[in-house]
């Protein structure tokens, strides 16, 4: 690391502080995070990070109250918030050797490529550790093979078992998988969840593992049934081109299996605990078969083995733990949440901490359900707690994960962040990096829920390449409708439309979408993204198709239904076809809009537009109604919601002015733009600066219209609406020239929208 062009030493921990913070600068990282991630472990004192981020504050020249580039937040941790680009020294860099540049303290490349290249960092945590025991242990056992071992993706993974053994063994072929996975996780090994693999193995092209190898220790079991003598073969392969065999025989195929992993592990160097027990005990191969027929994805076959359990075996916590998951897993809410509360009574925390913590990070689901999200976040914390203890990571992190998900719910946005965090932490604890991106989504979800879409965009576009580069295309359609909205909200249109020609059409695109609901956001995605680019016939026609699939659909899709008519309505507005305007939104009213559990900012976006069409068919009284309507909408909901607030202004301001009530409408215009301003949304400031602009230009107060168009000249390029607004103002002002020139632009982003000469026409 260079300041000024010198050299700067910095020790080994602070530098990965630096790493993490600078990875993770969209948001908040608390500091049992960070300390986990740099130091591997809770005993450090969090005197010790203070005294490191001090000597890292001193390195970059952040010193005294400025905090220039690590910001102190209160009661939460630290934040890296200086400028920083990403830069390439090479044309021929790929995106993983990219460096980091930041402003004021610029690294070498070499150095910083670390922080591009998550998994070649120091964020393993715990894993180190792992892989110098399996190096030193393999240098005794084979002294040609100095390097270490080494998981680049950091992680390990199990494939389902080859299976020689009469039909009704055939379980074996995922139960050995998984008990396998789990033995690898006892002692530390950091590996993949087994239904991540079955995911990635049933991806279209994914034909064979070979390309599981760069990234991921590949172990593949073989299991053999010959004269009552089970024989359990394993080849292992490593990123780095190594192999080991291992293999073991014994009457019983659990006892064979463990036996032929511990001797695989031996030979990295890798202890198992001592102590563990035989697999001869029925109970565990029955349980075994359970979980073989869930990863199978049948619930029939799961539900039948449930039913025909023996009756020693219903009396184990273990058999009703995985009774009630399965419970929860279906949807089947009662006996979910009955089953998990007859747990609980028979899971004392001191004799079962493992199990308890599992079954309180399962009943999350109940408090969602129920809306009680204070008290979930009680019975999640308890998880966190005993899971902590125990370091079951992968049960944490996803306790973690569910109650980041409840804290949003409840407006905890700092502590959500947070907890994600730690969830993410865990998760690449676990080896399990499904888990982990899938938090990076919930992290790029969660900045959008707070408007701060830009700062969304790399995080999706991050895990989107992970999902991509892991063959995880079941992860992926998510991501792009989030990539998708993103851009729009940015006013980014033409990368908006560019992103879904990714997956359009999908025939073309290859892109196999098994579920119709997110088969139909995507193409809803398309749709607007065509009409936001000028092409709103187009988009409208889509959009007319995708109903009628909708509605051929048993379970309706209302939500989306309303939403797909509320966007035909504006289309139609905007095309100045106001009666097929007027008859849309009057569907999505009359829908099971509200019913659904909708988007709330969906739903008053759909209460705005009734308001504009009454405004441009109704008389002052339906205006009026329109707007009490939408009011008493609002004052059911919980919590401040700044957007809504701003569209319920936009709403109050067109009854206002409907009434002539002109300084009244202004005031809430200039109310809903200084809201818009502050939580930075371009769609919504522009948006509402259109329609705030344009009223000032009515009632003459040109100078203050100017003012307002000036905010939105940096989308005057992008958005019609920006550049109808400055072409307005410029009129109002007497600049022809100007006039003309921004007048040809906003026709030229309209595409087939009406631009009326009369700028008042359209202010609403």
């Amino acid at each position: 690391m260079t300041r000024d062009g010198v050299p700067v030493t910095l020790a080994v921990s602070a530098f990965d502080c630096l790493v993490y913070l600078v990875e993770h600068r969209e948001r908040p990282v608390g500091k049992d995070e960070l300390i986990s991630a740099v130091w591997g472990r809770a005993d450090v004192s969090e005197n010790l990070l203070a005294q490191t981020i001090v000597r890292l504050r001193r390195a970059l020249g952040d010193g005294g109250d400025e905090q220039r580039c690590i910001k102190t937040m209160s009661r939460v941790g630290y934040r890296w918030v200086a400028d920083t680009t990403i830069v390439s020294n090479a044309t021929n860099d790929t995106a993983e050797q990219a460096s980091v540049r930041i402003e004021g303290a610029q690294t070498k490349a070499g150095a910083v490529a670390a922080m591009r290249r998550p998994w070649l960092r120091r964020a393993l945590w715990i894993a180190p550790l792992l892989i110098l025991a399996a190096a030193l242990g393999y240098w005794r056992w084979q002294t040609d093979h100095r390097k270490p071992i080494f998981f680049s993706q950091g992680t390990s993974i199990v494939l389902p078992a080859d299976v020689d053994a009469p039909e009704d063994w055939k379980w074996l072929q995922l139960g050995l998988m998984d008990l396998i996975a789990g033995d690898l996780r006892q002692a530390r090994v950091p590996v993949e969840s087994s239904q991540a693999v079955l995911d990635l193995l049933n991806q279209t092209n994914a034909t064979d593992s070979s390309r599981f190898a760069s990234f991921a220790l590949v172990i593949h079991p073989h299991v053999t049934l010959a004269d009552n003598l089970w024989r359990v073969h394993l080849d292992a392969n490593s990123p780095d081109g190594r192999t080991w065999q291992a293999e073991s025989s014994s009457d019983n195929v659990l006892n064979a299996t463990r036996s032929a992993n511990d001797l695989l592990l031996a030979q990295m160097g890798i202890t198992t605990e001592p102590g563990k027990p035989a697999a001869s005990d029925a109970k565990e191969e029955y349980l075994m078969r359970i979980d073989a027929a869930s990863y199978a994805g049948s619930a029939d076959a799961v539900r039948e083995l449930l039913d025909k359990a023996p009756p020693d075996l219903r009396e184990t916590p273990e058999f009703g733990y995985a009774k009630a998951v399965f419970h929860c897993n279906q949807g089947e809410y009662e006996a979910c949440k009955l089953g998990l509360a007859d747990l609980l009574q028979r899971l004392p925390a001191d004799k079962y901490p493992v199990l308890r913590g599992r079954t309180l990070a399962q009943q999350w689901y109940i408090y969602f359900r129920e809306h009680k999200y204070a008290e979930g976040e009680a019975v999640l914390s308890e998880a966190v707690q005993l899971l902590q203890k125990q370091k079951d990571t992968g049960y944490l992190a996803f306790a973690y994960a569910q109650l980041a998900e409840l804290e949003i719910l409840d407006g905890k946005f700092d502590q959500a962040a947070s907890d994600f965090g730690l969830a993410r932490v865990n998760y690449t604890l676990a080896g399990d990096t499904a888990g982990a991106y899938g938090v990076d989504e919930s992290l790029a979800y969660l900045s959008m829920q707070r408007g701060q879409f830009a700062q969304a965009l790399p995080i999706i576009q991050r895990a989107y390449e992970q999902y991509q580069r892991m063959g995880m295309r079941q992860f992926l359609p998510d991501l792009l409708q989030d990539m998708v909205t993103s851009r729009r909200m940015l006013l980014q249109y033409t990368d908006e439309l560019a992103v879904t020609d990714r997956y359009w059409p999908f025939e073309q695109k290859h892109w196999e979408v098994p579920e119709n609901v997110m088969r139909h956001l995507l193409v809803f995605e398309r749709a607007h993204a065509l009409a936001d680019n000028g092409r709103t016939t187009e988009g409208s026609k889509l959009l007319e198709q995708l109903l009628e699939e909708i509605k051929l659909d048993p379970k309706g899709e209302p939500g989306l239904q309303g939403c797909v008519e509320t966007l035909l309505a504006k289309l139609a507005l905007q095309r100045g076809d106001i009666p097929v305007s007027l008859d849309w939104i009057s569907k999505t009213l009359s829908g099971k809009l509200l019913e659904w559990d909708s988007d709330k900012h969906d739903y008053a976006d759909a209460w705005l537009t009734n308001v504009i069409v009454t405004q441009r068919t109704g008389t002052p009284e339906d205006v009026k109604r329109a707007v009490a309507a939408m009011q008493t909408w609002v004052a059911t909901l919980s919590g401040d919601d700044d957007w809504i607030a701003i569209l319920l202004l936009r709403a109050q301001a067109a009854g206002a002015w409907s009434q002539g009530q002109r300084d009244q409408a202004l005031s809430q215009l200039k109310l809903a733009m200084n809201k818009a301003d502050k939580l930075g949304v371009p769609e919504l400031m522009v948006d509402v600066g259109q329609v705030y602009a344009q009223a000032l230009v009515t009632v003459g107060k040109v100078d203050d219209a100017a003012a307002v168009s000036g905010q939105l000249s940096a989308w005057s390029q992008l958005d019609w609406r920006a550049a109808w607004t400055q072409a307005c103002v410029y009129r109002a002002l007497g600049q022809t020239s100007s006039w003309e020139q921004y007048r040809q632009k906003a026709r030229e982003l309209a595409g087939d929208r009406v631009l009326p000469e009369d700028a008042s026409v359209w202010m609403y």
